[in-house]
């Protein structure tokens, strides 16, 4: 399929979307919001797999005051995500990094004490490092802490990075590390240390992942691939986008077309988004401590694989677990009435340099979250025309001339993909 860009410049977005995601909560929005339905699921295949990123577990940061943010309930959210999943029947989940907020030995411990948990309860784990997740922990910290959740049971290791293997019956999962943390925290006796940037494949690491696909391919085993890092965005490709590089991203790319590996998981930007190129297809999972709080679900048959984006179901959780906080019981609610609010405060800042009408004001913020929902919700592409005559449209652009929400959101109506809301792709 050709290329499908879903945001033009991802450090520009990430960070625009980072800054919604994080927003503290306050009173209740006085506008009427909807609250999505959950997306139903299609019917169980032979695999199901669940699908997280970016967790960013801290213990150290929890909600204060009446004016909480989202990301303060992180404990609370991954109980949530980890019950969900297992209700939606998930064979076992990834992890594809930043699953602490800070490689402290305590927070990863702390994590690991919920995920243990949730094997016991027949959820199977197994987690990738991202960018977060180590300093001071080390290398070989990292896999001693998480050897129950993918070190240990392993099929292969690399001997150079965290990258390891597993088997599970005719599927290899294929769980790259992509580095991005400190040089110090390299303490694999075979690990080399990047000569430019910090996030990067090592040679070595491409000669074990290739051999690992060759054996794939030798078994006759379908291949899914992992790493907490993009391969296809644009910014993952220019060595000027120091946050984003990946050296060697676009040769270990090369190397799942060569075996047949048909997708690609990855994290990081913190926002739901999808890329094809050259019959590989990338499924960026969006930061879970943020608006819509989802995971992605995947079907995997012998046809081929099935996506279905999925909201976590706070509020369950929280009635079931019998939590007080009026946040968690009506968390859907909650977050809707964020976005809204979150709307009404960026027309107001951009307003002040570019004046409209108060009655423009309104009608660009009823815009602007109904870009921002459609987009979220992946219907966004479906619901093009009907967004673009809105009345708040022409005000939005006017106010927003001259910051990025301005191109951002043009960008997004224009580029917006029906692939958002789940696809299907044939293995190879």
């Amino acid at each position: 399929m050709a290329f499908s860009k879903t945001i033009r410049s991802a450090a520009t977005a990430a960070l625009l979307c980072f800054t919604m995601l994080l927003s503290g909560c306050g009173a209740r929005a006085s506008a009427e919001v909807t609250v999505p339905a959950l997306p139903p699921l299609p019917g169980k295949g032979d695999v199901r797999i669940a699908v997280a990123s970016d967790l960013h577990f801290d213990p150290d940061n929890r909600p204060h005051g009446e004016d909480p943010a989202q990301a303060a309930y992180n404990m609370e959210l991954a109980d949530a995500l980890l019950r969900d999943a297992r209700e939606q029947g998930a064979d076992f989940l990834l992890l594809t990094g930043d699953l602490c907020n800070g490689g402290r030995d305590y927070r990863h411990a702390a994590l690991c004490e919920k995920l243990r948990r949730a094997e016991a309860a027949g959820l199977p784990v197994y987690v990738l490092p991202g960018n977060h997740d180590l300093a001071p922990v080390t290398q070989t910290a990292f896999a001693a802490l998480y050897a129950d959740f993918g070190y240990d049971e392993a099929f292969s290791r690399d001997p150079s990075s965290l990258s390891y293997c597993v088997v599970r019956g005719g599927l290899m999962l294929l769980m790259m590390d992509t580095a991005g943390y400190e040089t110090g925290c390299i303490d694999l006796p075979a690990a080399e240390a990047p000569d430019t940037g910090r996030i990067f494949f090592s040679e070595n690491t491409l000669l074990w992942a290739e051999n690992m696909l060759r054996t794939a391919r030798e078994q006759g085993l379908h291949i899914l691939a992992a790493g907490h890092y993009n391969l296809l965005p644009e910014a993952s490709r220019d060595p000027a986008s120091e946050s984003y590089y990946l050296q060697n991203g676009e040769r270990f790319a090369a190397l799942l077309r060569e075996y047949g590996a048909p997708l690609y998981l990855s994290g990081h930007m913190h926002v739901r988004a999808v890329y094809q190129e050259a019959g590989l297809t990338e499924l960026l999972t969006e930061y879970l401590l943020g608006y819509p709080t989802a995971y992605s679900v995947l079907d995997l048959s012998d046809a081929g694989i099935v996506y279905t984006p999925r909201r976590v179901d706070v509020d369950a959780w929280a009635a079931e677990s019998g939590q007080e906080d009026s946040h968690l019981l009506h968390f859907a609610e909650w977050q809707q009435e964020e976005l809204w609010r979150y709307s009404e405060q960026n027309v107001e800042y951009m307003s002040a340099r570019n004046p409209i009408s108060r009655r423009e004001k309104a009608d660009a913020a009823a815009f602007f979250y109904r870009v921002m929902d459609d987009y979220w919700r992946g219907t966004l592409a479906d619901e093009r025309d009907a967004v673009k005559v809105m009345p708040g449209a022409g005000p939005f652009f006017r106010c927003a001339e001259g910051y990025a929400y301005g191109w951002w959101l043009r960008d997004l109506i224009d580029t917006a993909s029906p692939l958002l809301k789940g696809f299907t792709i044939p293995w190879k």
